[in-house]
């Protein structure tokens, strides 16, 4: 079974190497960010700072979910488990969710402030990027209930400190967050809203990755950690949270009125969204553990947490269910961290030569997170490994037709994209190319198609048995 909190979570990180101990004091202002942001981009241990600037008794880790060895173990899967089984387990545990239990005691809830004595500038909120229009909680989920249906949506919305009791959120009118939050705006209402900032690793796991419609996050969080997550009912409105996060906030957002948020620095490397109005969240209650542990991802260059679960993980299984539901005869599809999400690899069978079309518009349709992020798919033979870039690489270079073998497609964009002028983000104008590097339907396998030079490709069977049950004899590993 996975780790039950980021305390846990932390203990095994360490143990593996992981992660690592910062005695040094840290200014909230950048410093940490920093750390956080250089750590990802080198591939170091995930930070654990162990004393925050002018937050005593404040600890803080960055990145805990940051590649895949670390995503692995919050599973409860060994470190080395390849990014294809990972997701094929994500895949797996998905078609057997588990409910959560309820508790009546719970870590999050052993000191409570509310009314008068709520001061959200007494938490560590950060200022991940130089620049940032302001401090944000970086690693948390909004937890929110629909009122005509009582569905329960947990969704990773970047929420930014204005004052001591209101954040600026981010959430997008066609997010199902933003979705639930219209139902009750229209009736004049504020939206019940819980945020769990530093939530155990599966609920954070659950509330980054894009679910299908109707999915419950919790559940898909019990199925990722093999146990039921524990939840504990908030102290004002009524929903339930994961008992053993750091920190809890609850309360209303406010309807109509809205607040200037961001400039923040994405998932996509850039920092491309102007600041803007965005809905306000008025916190009302917070509940917190003794001596919190808090939680911080700090978006920016591959690979971070949103690139591995939002898109690796998530996207890759989607748009594998999605083309295998229309019938197309996929291998297997990969959302390569390093593209954040902009890049979809396929990998067929090709009955016929227009399959890449059709292939391009069924991924269109299910985009994640409705903002027509995935802009470019390559469409690769069977025979060719997603998971393996160099043998993609290679395909471009020899099987793709600079003319025939490319066509691009109008669709929807969205404001995070870094492509589009500001105009198209706007206009929420956007496309996708398609590179088709397969060979031809149609081509004379003995006089058109070039024979593959390849271990696999041009040996006998025979002869490869061989020389694998020979490997340790040659002297290989």
């Amino acid at each position: 079974m996975a780790a039950k909190d980021n305390r846990e979570f932390l203990a095994e990180l360490e143990k593996a190497g992981e992660a690592i101990r910062i005695e040094q004091e840290v200014d909230w202002d950048c410093e940490v960010g920093a750390v956080i942001r250089r750590s990802c981009e080198i591939g170091a241990p995930a930070p654990f700072f162990q004393k925050i600037k002018d937050y005593p008794g404040y600890r803080m880790a960055g990145g805990l979910l940051a590649n895949f060895r670390r995503i692995a173990m919050a599973m409860g899967l060994p470190p080395d488990t390849p990014a294809r089984q990972i997701i094929n387990e994500y895949s797996n545990r998905g078609k057997n969710l588990i409910k959560p239990v309820m508790v009546k005691k719970a870590p999050c809830q052993q000191n409570v402030a509310m009314g008068k004595d709520v001061d959200l500038t007494k938490i560590p909120f950060i200022m991940a990027h130089d620049g940032d229009g302001g401090r944000y909680i970086t690693w948390h989920f909004v937890i929110q209930k629909d009122p005509d249906t009582g569905f329960v949506n947990w969704g990773m919305y970047r929420a930014m400190l204005h004052n001591e009791r209101l954040l600026g959120c981010w959430i997008g009118p066609m997010r199902d967050g933003g979705i639930i939050m219209s139902k009750y705006h229209k009736k004049g209402e504020g939206c019940p809203f819980a945020i769990a900032v530093a939530p155990p690793p599966a609920c954070g796991f659950a509330g980054a990755a894009d679910m299908k419609s109707g999915i419950s996050e919790v559940d898909m969080a019990g199925a990722l950690q093999g146990a039921p997550v524990e939840l504990v009912k908030c102290k004002t409105v009524d929903l339930e949270v994961p008992a053993n996060a750091e920190i809890v906030l609850e309360g209303h957002s406010v309807p109509d009125v809205l607040v200037d948020e961001g400039p923040f620095g994405e998932f996509t490397g850039y920092r491309a969204t102007p600041r803007g109005p965005k809905p306000v969240f008025q916190v009302e209650c917070i509940t917190w553990r003794d001596n919190p542990v808090l939680t911080a991802t700090i978006p920016g260059m591959p690979t971070d947490e949103s690139h591995l679960l939002t898109y690796s993980i998530a996207a890759s299984i989607l748009y594998r269910e999605q083309l295998r539901a229309v019938g197309i005869p996929v291998v297997d599809v990969y959302v390569p961290p390093e593209a954040a999400g902009f890049v979809v690899i396929v990998s067929c069978h090709k009955p016929f030569d227009s399959i890449p079309a059709w292939i391009c518009d069924v991924i269109a349709g299910a985009s994640v997170q409705g903002q027509g992020t995935a802009k470019m798919i390559i469409v690769v033979d069977h025979d060719v490994d997603p998971f393996n870039i160099g043998q993609v690489i290679h395909v471009l270079g020899t099987k793709l037709h600079p003319i025939k073998g490319v066509f691009t497609r109008t669709g929807l964009g969205g404001p995070i994209n870094p492509y589009l002028s500001f105009q198209e983000r706007s206009k929420f104008e956007g496309g996708r190319v398609v590179l088709d590097a397969t060979w031809s339907v149609g081509w004379n396998p003995e006089t058109e198609k070039p024979m593959k030079m390849s271990f696999d490709g041009t040996y006998s069977p025979e002869l490869q048995k061989k020389v694998l049950d020979n490997w340790s004899k040659y002297g290989y590993k």
